[in-house]
């Protein structure tokens, strides 16, 4: 997976998201996922790969949304349904906000997608306010489970539109001091997963 070339796929892959991404199977794993924080009034909310804005709506109305992604033509179509959100072309690897501004971040759907998943969660990591929470929900490997060759075979042809299906989450964090508050399987028998994660 490399940034460059996913800028390109997903100027491609935007007029149909939605529609692979934005059906009822996802939009509850995602209301699930949300109902596991607790946003305040005035809260920050960050969106970490914020994509066609398919969270936004599911967010509370009294926090306080920002979303970030590298794609431009995916921020385009969530302009058109997140009016309340400040929306901004930025690399998950390299935010440009200031230590400690988010009471939230979320990483929906992004740590299967950057090249360097690592970075993209330090980054999170570094913008998070002491006592704040981030959210992850993607799909992953189990832990010491190895990808078996249909599996190999598949991860060839989504890695082509841009998310890879054989990352785990354990390595992503091996060099994170964050902690995992709460972990749960979701839709596709547990290949989606719910992480809570705290400084």
């Amino acid at each position: 997976m490399k940034n460059v070339t996913n800028i390109r796929k997903y100027k491609l892959l935007s007029p149909l998201y939605d529609a692979l991404m934005g059906n009822r199977m996802f939009r509850n794993a995602r209301m699930k996922a949300f109902s596991l924080l607790d946003i305040k009034p005035n809260d920050r909310v960050l969106l970490v790969g914020v994509g066609t804005g398919e969270d936004i709506p599911l967010l509370p109305s009294h926090s306080e949304i920002v979303g970030i992604d590298l794609s431009p033509e995916m921020l385009n179509k969530a302009r058109k349904k997140a009016s309340r959100a400040v929306l901004m072309n930025m690399d998950a690897e390299a935010l440009t906000f200031e230590n400690e501004q988010f009471d939230v971040v979320i990483l929906n759907l992004i740590l299967s997608v950057v090249e360097n998943p690592e970075k993209a969660l330090s980054e999170a990591a570094r913008v998070l306010a002491p006592d704040g929470s981030i959210l992850v929900f993607d799909k992953f490997l189990d832990e010491r489970q190895e990808p078996t060759a249909p599996r190999k075979l598949l991860n060839a042809v989504t890695s082509l539109i841009g998310t890879d299906i054989n990352r785990r989450f354990d390595d992503i964090m091996k060099e994170s001091s964050l902690k995992v508050e709460h972990q749960e399987s979701s839709v596709f028998n547990g290949s989606y997963k719910i992480y809570v994660l705290k400084k």
